[in-house]
């Protein structure tokens, strides 16, 4: 069972990473509480919900981003 699902990311990696990156940048921009909440975190009073969803922003595009170039990168 762990082999299937090691094999199924290393062989849909770059599908996963692009699907991830939308998701937290769809959830920043659109203010999720999953995501930009910051209440119950360990480290709550060092971000508030505008710090998180810029940080969440900026990690969305850039998962987004490295997905595509690996993909790229992958048909040469």
């Amino acid at each position: 069972m762990d082999n299937m699902i090691t094999v199924f990311i290393q062989e849909n990696r770059i599908l996963i990473t692009l699907v991830m990156g939308i998701v937290v940048l769809i959830g920043s921009i659109m203010n999720w509480n999953w995501l930009c909440d910051p209440t119950g975190a360990p480290d709550s009073q060092l971000y508030g919900r505008g710090s998180r969803r810029i940080i969440f922003l900026a990690a969305g595009a850039i998962l987004i981003v490295v997905s595509i170039w690996e993909f790229v990168l992958g048909c040469k």
